[in-house]
Parts: structure tokens; sequence; C-alpha cells
């Protein structure tokens, strides 16, 4: 297995490596950089998305009605995160569909203030009938600060081919 850490496409004034079907391999695992979750994401979120549960925006209901004790970052919050820091790494620059999501799980909770990030292994790739093009499906292993798995998920990604 190949293993690329915190893969930050452009940062730091560096060029960005064109990431197209071929340079993926299967068991090949980036990491991606870590990234802070804070009560302002959290509040932009739940404005944004409607999900006004007391679970995430009532600190005392949390502290004192929930098994968590404190308040949480909604699941699918910390999937945008987390897929925004994906695309942070360049690899989908030559998407060309972002085809499925599946088997999301949130194995434990984040609450502000946890910093997480996602292990991407590439679990299959296969050609398309359509030239040009090839289907990536990745494994998505998101961790917090303290290396606690948080969330796991697949996606299925069309990507471009490298021009000939």
């Amino acid at each position: 297995m190949r293993r690329v850490e915190a893969d930050t496409a452009g940062s730091a004034g560096h060029e960005a490596k064109e990431w197209y079907f071929e340079d993926f391999e299967v068991a090949q695992t980036h990491t991606t950089m870590g990234r802070t979750l804070t009560e302002a994401d959290v509040m932009t979120f739940v404005g944004f998305s409607g999900i006004w549960e007391e679970i995430f925006i009532n600190a005392e209901y949390a502290r004192e009605r929930t098994i968590f004790k404190a308040r949480v970052v909604p699941g699918l919050c910390i999937l945008s995160a987390v897929e925004g820091l994906y695309v942070l790494t360049g690899h989908t620059r030559h998407g060309r569909a972002y085809l499925g999501l599946d088997e999301l799980r949130l194995s434990a909770p984040v609450v502000c203030g946890d910093t997480v990030r996602a292990e991407v292994t590439v679990e299959s790739m296969r050609p398309t009938k359509r030239a040009g093009h090839g289907i990536l499906t990745l494994r998505h292993r998101v961790l917090n600060q303290d290396g606690v798995e948080v969330m796991t998920y697949k996606t299925t990604r069309m990507m471009e081919r490298r021009p000939k």
C-alpha cells in the first residue's frame, strides 16, 4: 500500500500535481490536512441546512439531556468539511461526476473544537465504456485529533483519463 500524507494542492506556493484516473492505484491511501470544527461552522451549517436540533444549538440541553454531555457537530457538517479537505488535495480536479455516497457511519461524536482529517483509500478502479474516463471507489476514514475514528463512508467518482 502506498501512503501519501497531507496532500494540499497549491499550498505554500507549490505547483499542484495533476491527478488523472491513471495516477491512482488500488490500496493507495492519502491523508488530508486537518480542520478544526468551530461553533461558527456548526451555526453556519445549521442555519444553511435548517437542522435546528437542540443537540446542535443549545449547550445547556446538550450537557444535561444527551448521552454526549456536550454540543456535537452534525454528521452532515463533518461530511461536508472532510469532503472539502479532500477537494483541497487536488485529487478531484479532473473529476467529472460524483456518482455516489455509500455506507456512511458515525462511530464517535465530534464536538466544537475537535480537529478532523480523512484517510482516503482507493478501494477499486475500472475504466468506463465512455472513452477517456474511469470510475474510482474510495473509502474515507475520518479521524479526530486523538486518532479516534469518528466517521467512515465510501464515494464513487468518475474521473478523466490522462489525455494522449
